[in-house]
């Protein structure tokens, strides 16, 4: 498992969330992902907490995942870690439980700021999170936020301690979305990537882009320990 073979952020698992409809979806986002030549799989179906509990949404994501298993269609199944891409809202950090929702392979908390104006709670409220959960904080899909986020707002975003940055492959198709992008690279930022897929068609995995695009890119060193 390493940096280059990788998604951090998908909705591979059935019937959970606005991803993956059923288990022949997942199954075909699977092989795509695959064949572009992803190994391991983070899987982070969406989890809201005013929606759901935190019990119940592990029972529908464990159940989701045994559907896959249960289709037999991969010999062996790939590496697929569960997780979830927690959407942030405030007092989210008093949620009991919430470090049950951490990708336990690398005991990371993927973290969703809303797609709204920033504000500063945000930054406050992840700082919170990362305290009382010890967990590794990655923040989803920062370039997803290039035409709301002023300079000051990434800013904010970049001083949170030890966070790591979460960029969709998605990112190089965009001139804005590369623009952000390229001093994560050049300066050395921790940053992961993830698909993002919701299925096949119009969200389909381009984990591709990424291997073309940094061919030659070593990842930060505070990224490598989450593969040691």
């Amino acid at each position: 498992m390493d940096f280059f073979d990788t998604d951090f952020h998908c909705h591979i698992l059935p019937g959970i969330d606005d991803g993956a409809a059923d288990t022949d979806e997942s199954v075909r986002l699977i092989q795509m992902q695959m064949e572009q030549g992803v190994r391991h799989i983070v899987a982070t179906p969406h989890f809201r907490l005013h929606e759901m509990s935190i019990e119940k949404f592990l029972t529908r994501r464990n159940a989701a995942y045994q559907r896959l298993l249960d289709t037999g269609a991969f010999q062996p199944m790939p590496h697929i870690m569960l997780a979830a891409e927690i959407a942030l809202e405030r007092n989210l950090c008093f949620a009991e439980g919430l470090d049950r929702l951490a990708n336990q392979e690398m005991d990371t908390l993927l973290l969703e700021i809303p797609y709204e104006g920033y504000r500063k709670w945000m930054s406050e409220e992840i700082e919170e999170i990362a305290y009382r959960t010890k967990k590794q904080i990655i923040i989803a899909h920062l370039d997803r936020y290039v035409d709301i986020f002023s300079s000051a707002d990434y800013n904010d975003i970049l001083n949170i301690p030890d966070a790591i940055f979460q960029f969709n492959t998605s990112a190089f198709t965009r001139w804005k979305s590369r623009r952000l992008l390229k001093p994560f690279v050049r300066d050395d930022y921790p940053i992961v990537f993830g698909t993002d897929c919701h299925n096949s068609t119009s969200r389909k995995p381009n984990f591709d882009l990424m291997l073309r695009h940094l061919k030659k890119y070593e990842p930060n060193a505070q990224v490598r320990r989450l593969f040691a």
